[in-house]
C-alpha cells in the first residue's frame, strides 16, 4: 500500500458554475452563503479581469453585477467564479 494512513486530503473545488449572490432575496444567495460557510474565497472574473464589489454574478446568463461609488451597474461577457481555500490541515517538519 503506498498511500500514508494519517494523511487527510481535502477536496477543493476550484470553479463554481451556479448563480451567486451577497442580496439576500436573489436566487444564488444560497450558494454564496454556503461556499462561504464551507471556507472558500470566492474571486469573480469578467472576460477574464478581476471584478471588485461584485453583488451578482451568473456564468450561465453572462453578467454581473456590481456597486460602483453610490450605484449599481451591470456588465455582460464571459463570468467565471473561480474559488480557493486554504488548507486547515499543516504538516510540522
Amino acid at each position: 500500500m503506498s498511500e500514508d494512513a494519517f494523511e487527510r486530503r481535502r477536496f477543493v473545488q476550484l470553479h463554481f458554475t451556479g448563480r451567486s449572490s451577497s442580496e439576500v432575496f436573489d436566487a444564488g444567495f444560497s450558494n454564496w452563503r454556503r461556499l462561504l460557510d464551507d471556507g472558500y474565497e470566492v474571486s469573480i472574473y469578467l472576460n477574464d479581469v478581476l471584478q471588485e464589489g461584485v453583488i451578482t454574478a451568473d456564468p450561465d446568463d453572462g453578467f454581473v453585477q456590481r456597486r460602483v461609488a453610490l450605484k449599481t451597474e451591470v456588465r455582460r461577457g464571459m463570468v467565471s467564479i473561480q474559488l480557493s481555500k486554504e488548507s486547515v490541515l499543516r504538516v510540522a517538519l
